[in-house]
């Protein structure tokens, strides 16, 4: 990645494999690895295809049945091998807790991701 292109984001991305279970109205996606995580999106390795804007529950496994996090998002690009997210909420503390955690400890520069958090309620910027 880009020096200028990681610049333009206000989250940090991530390398980070983990399974997740996206959800659209009554259907349910197969499982599909995360490629890249941040506090504000992520993209998922999958053939599927769902239409851009369409809003989604999004399920991050960590420990099956015991460590999840929690998201409600909506798709915002197609990628060669997947699709890309946006989240629009975190549901709960504890998955707010969890997705920060599993980008701090996944980040290469620790420092620019402490600054990140330092300037932002949640994943909104501070005014």
């Amino acid at each position: 990645m880009s020096t200028e292109k990681s610049n333009q984001r206000e989250f940090t991305r991530v390398l980070v494999t983990a399974h997740t279970v996206i959800r659209v109205g009554g259907a349910t996606l197969p499982e599909a690895p995360t490629h890249s995580l941040s506090m504000k999106g992520m993209s998922i390795q999958t053939s599927e295809r769902l239409p851009l804007d369409t809003e989604c529950e999004i399920t991050i496994i960590l420990v099956e049945g015991e460590v999840e996090i929690q998201l409600l998002g909506k798709v915002v690009a197609h990628l060669a091998d997947g699709m890309a997210f946006l989240f629009t909420k975190i549901l709960g503390l504890e998955s707010f807790e969890h997705l920060r955690n599993l980008v701090f400890y996944n980040a290469e520069n620790v420092e620019q991701v402490e600054s990140e958090f330092t300037n932002h309620t949640g994943i909104k910027k501070k005014d």
